[in-house]
């Protein structure tokens, strides 16, 4: 998805304010000036002439990204969500004014405005994540990093950062919310705006999501190939959608004239209503994953995991069904062990969504292994 105007306009907007903090995680405080600081070592390296955010690691934290964005000169290299495989490569250039106009319209929509902390689950190595940060850090919302952080560091940081407005894809969004509530706080949080990408959000974890944060949830839809569609189903400006044949085809500023299949779907009076198919970031429906090997060995990386494996199930509705048995150190203290869901959402931000296991199954190890089994 093409993401920012050039670097340096990025870079300047960003030294108007140097004393301002642009980022909250799990390090500290990271203000204007320290950002701008840590992009010239960069730059001076000789890294000047493309912005490979695809050279970085899966776990890089939300400022090393922005360091490479703004030390690059806008063009940018960065993983899409996925599909139906593993993470694939997009570059992208400028922004045009059309484009922006279209975001503009998506951060008024969803309530992204200056001043605003912005606390973002999902890496910013993706698509979802990278548009979420550097929208932010135009607008001058201070953001809150929460990637990449086992359930109770991110429901703390999320209580000391005061967040006005949290996003993420389902499944994150899901793992905060359930360890939100093991957490069993004196203070429920209170979050303005919950935007929701890259996934189908059902209803029910909607309404969850709503009654627990006391917020306004909102449920974008877009690809990387067509940029942001709708809000809430509704299109964004400058975004051109009609259904043919129960097929949802779209015409943006990201797509230059041509028009794109997206889904299936419906569309009624203009506002889309439902959408069937599998969007960018859906768990795979496959009974097969891609890399059964790299699934362990991404399971296995979590401190708490001794051993994993994988099998598949029979299912009535889907046929077959992959089940992933993860067994936890025996002396594993409670607030250190994962969800299910964190575990999903791990591999989902390590290999692509078309990896994920259809269900997690976790027990407890009876005994200490000495070796990596």
């Amino acid at each position: 998805m093409k993401l920012l105007p050039a670097a340096a306009v990025l870079r300047a907007r960003v030294a108007l304010r140097p004393r301002s903090i642009v980022l909250e995680d799990r390090h500290g405080s990271l203000d204007a000036g320290e950002l701008l600081d840590l992009v010239q070592l960069h730059r001076r390296r000789g890294r000047r002439s493309h912005t490979a955010l695809s050279s970085l690691p899966a776990t890089a934290p939300l400022r090393q990204v922005l360091v490479t964005v703004l030390a690059g000169n806008g063009v940018l290299t960065h993983r899409s969500n996925g599909g139906a495989g593993a993470p694939r490569l997009q570059q992208r250039g400028p922004l045009t004014p059309a484009q922006l106009v279209t975001l503009s319209d998506l951060a008024r929509r969803i309530g992204l405005g200056p001043g605003r902390r912005v606390a973002c689950l999902t890496p910013g190595v993706h698509g979802h994540g990278l548009l979420v940060a550097l929208g932010a850090l135009a607008i001058g919302a201070p953001m809150v990093d929460l990637s990449h952080l086992p359930g109770p560091e991110r429901v703390a940081l999320l209580h000391r950062a005061s967040a006005d407005l949290l996003s993420g894809i389902p499944v994150h969004l899901r793992d905060l919310l359930l360890a939100e509530r093991e957490q069993g706080r004196g203070h429920p949080l209170h979050i303005s705006r919950v935007v929701s990408g890259s996934d189908t959000l059902s209803p029910a974890l909607r309404a969850d999501l709503a009654r627990q944060f006391r917020a306004r949830v909102h449920d974008v839809y877009g690809t990387d190939a067509t940029g942001p569609l709708a809000v809430d189903g509704r299109p964004l400006r400058g975004v051109h959608l009609r259904e043919v044949d129960g097929l949802l085809r779209a015409r943006t500023p990201f797509t230059g004239r041509r028009e794109l299949v997206t889904d299936p779907g419906t569309l009624i009076d203009g506002v889309i209503t439902q959408v069937l198919g599998g969007p960018e970031g859906a768990l795979s429906t496959s009974a097969m994953l891609p890399d059964p090997g790299g699934v362990v060995r991404v399971l296995r990386s979590h401190p708490v995991v001794t051993q994993a494996r994988l099998r598949m199930v029979e299912d009535e509705l889907a046929g077959t069904r992959t089940i992933a048995e993860v067994e936890l150190a025996p002396l594993a203290d409670d607030r250190s062990i994962p969800t299910p869901e964190a575990l999903q959402a791990l591999v989902r931000d390590r290999l692509g969504p078309a990896s994920v296991p259809h269900e997690v199954r976790l027990r407890r190890s009876r005994t200490r292994r000495t070796g990596s089994g």
